[in-house]
């Protein structure tokens, strides 16, 4: 896959501001291909499944999926789109994606650290009609989550969707509560509540960015 040379060697001791250190994720997946049980944890299939089904369309154009882990979610999402651009800044597994996902010529594997290396600014800034934030944002800081926030506007496309998942329940690496998290998230400007859903483990909002009124469109 052809990797843009602003990722393909990146320094994640000056891009990364704050979260978890890539080191740490790095050990995880040291230990094992599959820390979070992606493939054969029940937990995992049905929140796949769940967050499949809670998909607007049954097509997009262009989904992101930041922080894509091992690759599993990015699979399932690769059926529903024409072009899928997936990103993790931990080494092995972007490694394990990029094995994954090798024979499907539409999915890109990046490695980048998000939010500090997001697309704004950059000469080509690609325009997503889906992007997913799978298990991720908890380890982000707040002032991360918020700068994330800032960027994802930036890259989604008129009358895109933001769809943000993530487990309740506390466990040692979390530094936000997920409540925290999706109130963030809700609060970028232009963002319209479409969908939730939520149980004892885990929630799912999805967010659609609205249409900008007539008198505000460039004329």
């Amino acid at each position: 896959m052809n990797i843009p040379s602003a990722f393909s060697s990146p320094d994640f001791s000056s891009a990364q501001t704050g979260g978890r250190p890539a080191a740490h994720f790095e050990r995880l997946y040291a230990e094992s291909a599959d820390p979070w049980h992606a493939v054969d944890s029940w937990y995992e299939q049905r929140k796949r499944a769940i967050l499949l089904a809670l998909l607007p369309k049954p097509h997009f154009s262009h989904i992101c999926e930041p922080g894509c882990g091992n690759g599993e979610l990015t699979l399932e999402l690769a059926r529903r789109c024409e072009r899928l651009t997936a990103s993790d800044f931990c080494d092995q597994a972007v490694q394990i994606a990029r094995e994954k996902s090798a024979a499907l010529a539409h999915v890109e594997i990046l490695q980048q650290s998000v939010p500090e290396q997001w697309w704004s600014g950059a000469v080509e800034h690609p325009q997503f009609d889906l992007i997913v934030l799978s298990e991720f944002c908890y380890y982000l800081t707040a002032d991360q989550t918020t700068l994330l926030a800032a960027k994802l506007m930036d890259s989604l496309s008129p009358q895109g969707y933001l769809l943000a998942c993530h487990w309740k329940r506390p466990f040692d690496d979390r530094l936000q509560e997920t409540d925290a998290i999706h109130a963030a998230l809700g609060q970028a400007p232009g963002l319209r509540q479409e969908a939730r859903y939520e149980d004892a483990d885990f929630v799912l909002d999805l967010w659609m960015r609205a249409p900008l009124p007539a008198a505000a469109r460039p004329s």
